[in-house]
């Protein structure tokens, strides 16, 4: 059996190399997910929001509806309104108390430039939990201002989320989603943001850019795939975490290593590539496996 410092180091080695894989690779591909080269570059509403901004992320989606059909359901965004059409089940397990009735409901779709976009229950985490309406074109925009990671609620506001709607076709509608943030934040903050709130909030927002086009087109969601896909991504943490305990105490600890690896890998696919379910029940029986069966060497 290897000592517990060469198993370390080799546990090590594999994080960093994880992590090299996310920074270089994944996160410049979440930060710009299904939005062209111009889409990119070119100023949206809210952009002017906050000043000068030392990160910005673009996301879009085609919806096979017309703006006019799009619109209300993206007008009754929020905890109080309609939701957010994302993972509803991982949000109420946190107790956001997000409706799930997937139905339209126009007394909730007026806006008014100060108005609170609430993502968290106004009577829970102190009130903070919400962005606060400072774009608004009624039929194409929204656009909040934001508190970016570690910055406390009596702070500036130093960000921006805002979404727009521009007609794709007769039929079509593009939906365009920017994050916007300016550089006045702590290292730890920082580093917290792109590590843990970033990757989590690509994964909500594209959910719910998923699920706006799947209402938007068809009146529905596919919320039990969404429960199913939750599912998934907890049996392959707690794999992950089987994996590294597994070096950490020498059992069968190479292929231990492999299975950390592997079961990293695959819980980066299935939060954020967000496969079908015909790839990510088998991806996860496949770790199972894995996990099973430890040749010891």
């Amino acid at each position: 059996m290897s000592r517990l410092p060469f198993r370390l180091t080799a546990l090590l080695i594999a994080l960093v190399g994880l992590a090299l894989v996310f920074f270089v690779r994944v996160r410049p591909w979440y930060l710009s997910w299904g939005a062209t080269a111009t889409e990119l570059t070119r100023t949206l509403p809210g952009d002017d929001i906050v000043g000068p901004q030392a990160g910005q992320e673009t996301r879009a989606i085609t919806i096979g509806a017309p703006v006019e059909v799009v619109w209300p359901w993206l007008a009754q965004l929020g905890q109080d309104r309609g939701g957010f059409y994302s993972f509803d089940l991982l949000e109420n397990l946190v107790g956001c108390r997000m409706p799930i009735d997937d139905a339209l409901h126009p007394d909730r779709q007026e806006w008014a430039l100060g108005d609170r976009l609430w993502m968290y229950p106004a009577d829970r985490a102190g009130g903070a939990g919400f962005a606060t309406l400072r774009v608004y074109t009624p039929g194409r925009a929204l656009g909040f201002a934001t508190r970016m990671t570690g910055t406390p609620l009596d702070g500036p506001e130093n960000g921006s989320w805002s979404f727009a709607l521009e007609p794709a076709g007769p039929t079509s509608t593009r939906l365009l989603v920017r994050g916007r943030g300016t550089s006045t934040r702590s290292l730890v903050a920082t580093a917290f943001d792109r590590s843990v709130f970033e990757p989590l909030h690509y994964a909500m927002e594209r959910r719910m850019m998923i699920g706006l086009k799947e209402i938007a087109e068809s009146g529905t969601r596919h919320r039990l795939a969404n429960h199913v896909q939750v599912l998934l991504w907890t049996l392959t943490f707690v794999m992950v975490l089987v994996g590294a305990a597994r070096v950490v105490i020498g059992w069968r600890w190479m292929a231990s290593l492999v299975l950390f690896v592997t079961a990293a890998s695959a819980f980066e696919l299935l939060t954020l590539v967000q496969p079908p379910l015909w790839v990510g029940v088998p991806t996860v029986l496949l770790l199972g496996l894995m996990v099973a069966y430890a040749p010891d060497r």
